[in-house]
């Protein structure tokens, strides 16, 4: 259903209608570039924690700290890893769409009414699927229905994030962690085979602290 009548009705001139239709279009460009600040400022924020769990993991490695405890710390970062990865992608897609949204504010100039985006609509409907975005963008989808720029398509599924798959993965990732910072092999054996390097901790490890938690900065769920 065009922008104008939807939301505008007949008795507002094609001139109203238009400009309105491309004052809420410049609305959600706006919207746009705030998010995407505030991923960047979140990606900052977990690239400051990574710094310091890089660090305490070096630490703990020279003292001989407990296996445990670095491969926890060695998996945080894993996984605040891919969040980044998430928080990057989110990033690029909120600039297509504010892009896309630019041709849909030209093209208004030859029409008073806004017709539907597919390439919007795909782009809304993937920001959705990110954990870090879902809260921020679903209202903003919601108002691009109404405004009938974009309609609802089947949920095709989520991906899971922080299944036994990750966790898995993030096993597997955790050496490659500790030989980028350069961490001794027998400590990276003990780590990661403990039952090899006949280091397998029977009790708890040690207390983690706040910033040795999976880091996702602003946008985490």
């Amino acid at each position: 259903m065009p922008l104008g009548i939807n939301l505008f009705g007949k008795g507002h001139t094609q001139e109203a209608q238009q400009e309105s239709a491309k004052e809420m279009v410049r609305d959600w460009q706006r919207k746009l570039r705030s998010e995407v600040r505030g991923v960047d400022r979140s990606i900052r924020k977990i690239e400051q924690e990574e710094d310091k769990i890089r660090k305490e993991i070096k630490d703990m490695a020279k003292a001989n700290g407990d296996p445990k405890s670095i491969q926890m710390l060695a998996k945080s970062l894993v996984r605040s890893g891919k969040g980044k990865a998430r928080l990057y992608t989110s990033r690029s897609i909120m600039q297509s769409a504010a892009a896309e949204l630019e041709t849909t504010a030209a093209t208004m100039r030859l029409s008073d009414s806004m017709s539907k985006s597919t390439e919007v609509m795909k782009q809304m409907n993937s920001l959705v699927r990110i954990p870090e975005m879902e809260e921020s963008i679903s209202s903003m989808k919601r108002e691009m229905m109404r405004a009938g720029l974009i309609e609802e398509m089947l949920d095709e599924g989520m991906e899971e994030m922080d299944g036994p798959e990750l966790e898995e993965e993030a096993e597997v990732e955790v050496d490659k962690v500790l030989e980028d910072l350069a961490i001794d092999a027998s400590v990276r054996m003990a780590v990661t085979r403990p039952q090899a390097a006949g280091q397998l901790a029977p009790a708890q490890a040690a207390p983690v602290g706040e910033s040795r938690q999976a880091v996702t900065g602003g946008y985490a769920t």
